[in-house]
């Protein structure tokens, strides 16, 4: 072979595994990349589902007190009209 032949066979071995690393090197920092804003995401949507699970915690505590405002009331009526 004459080293026309081989270089040719090197650039033709070299450059494509050369991309293939440079090509999975890009893969790995994207992967990287996207899991980072995946979690970021998952950390915000815990923080406000805990804010909703507070504002629903609230929403019962306000209708339980109301509820029991409305069965005082209706008692009282009772007694005071239904002898």
């Amino acid at each position: 072979m004459t080293d026309a032949q081989v270089f040719t066979l090197a650039i033709a071995v070299i450059v494509p595994l050369s991309l293939l690393i440079y090509s999975n090197s890009r893969i790995s920092e994207a992967k990287e990349t996207l899991r980072a804003e995946i979690k970021a995401e998952t950390n915000a949507l815990r923080a406000e589902m805990a804010e909703l699970h507070a504002e629903i915690a609230e929403l019962r505590a306000h209708l339980d007190s109301a509820f029991e405002r409305i069965e005082h009331a209706l008692k009282l009526h009772e007694l005071e009209h239904h002898k």
